[in-house]
């Protein structure tokens, strides 16, 4: 029973990784460079939109490189 749940998780590990290390990473790198995130979103937000982009497609693919 556990292991199937974790089986089931681990398959979006690519999108729980980008939610939970790539976007705080992202807008952070956003803040620190002082840089303004385009259509006036916060850059919580720009660095979620800039995580989903990598982790889409490794979803997809299967793998990060």
């Amino acid at each position: 029973m556990q292991a199937a749940v974790l089986r089931r998780i681990f398959r979006f590990g690519p999108l729980i990784f980008a939610v939970g290390f790539l976007t705080p990473l992202a807008a952070q790198l956003i803040k620190a460079a002082g840089a303004t995130p385009p259509f006036g979103m916060s850059p919580l937000m720009t660095g979620f939109m800039l995580a989903m982009l990598i982790a889409i497609p490794a979803q997809i693919r299967g793998r990060w490189v």
